[in-house]
């Protein structure tokens, strides 16, 4: 810990992440509803939300969004 801060690991790059940081990924297991529209997105119609102690960064939360690996090195 950091002060009275915990310190967690990425899930996916093992980095040091905050989470209590705002941007900071928590997992969530839970179920989801099919939506009644087809172009509305899920993620408002989970519920029996379990949250989980696995943590991930937002930089490898982007990566995986974009389909690349999280430990994939930029080629830029």
């Amino acid at each position: 810990m950091t002060g009275d801060r915990p310190i967690r690991a990425c899930h996916f790059c093992r980095e040091p992440v905050d989470p209590l940081d705002h941007t900071t990924y928590r997992r969530v297991v839970g179920w989801e509803r099919k939506a009644f529209a087809e172009t509305r997105r899920g993620g408002s119609d989970i519920v029996l939300r379990e949250l989980r102690d696995e943590y991930a960064c937002s930089v490898c939360v982007a990566r995986l969004r974009a389909g690349l690996d999280a430990r994939q090195e930029s080629l830029l």
